[in-house]
């Protein structure tokens, strides 16, 4: 059977009910998948197929139909891909304080800042 992993062609010879993920790690020595808890709930064993995530631990090696892509496919350090890269450069800056919504309450808080302030002094 071919699959293509990573942007590299393989050839292995497994059976076609083999999970994926014991595909990649113990014929292809790929061992960025996990196993963690065999019934794809956790996500350990999660590799994209054709951008879609899959969980490997329970898609069969037979039934890929498209290119597989690992953790290790996703970049190095020095050349990430665009979607690992794009984060913010600063953090926006902290909101605004709402007013308060009528002049009623607006007098009112001034008055207490005031006392307060007095309090203080």
């Amino acid at each position: 059977m071919k699959l293509s992993v990573n942007g590299k062609f393989h050839e292995v010879d497994v059976e076609d009910d083999m999970p994926l993920l014991w595909v990649l790690r113990d014929e292809l020595g790929i061992t960025g998948p996990k196993y963690g808890c065999g019934i794809a709930q956790c996500g350990a064993c999660t590799v994209h197929v054709d951008g879609v995530a899959v969980r490997s631990c329970q898609l069969a090696a037979g039934d890929v139909i498209g290119d597989v892509t690992t953790i290790e496919g996703l970049g190095t350090p020095s050349a990430i891909q665009p979607p690992l890269a794009a984060k913010p450069k600063q953090q926006p800056p902290p909101p605004k304080p709402t007013p308060r919504s009528t002049p009623a309450e607006n007098a009112a808080y001034s008055l207490l800042k005031a006392a307060s302030i007095a309090r203080i002094a």
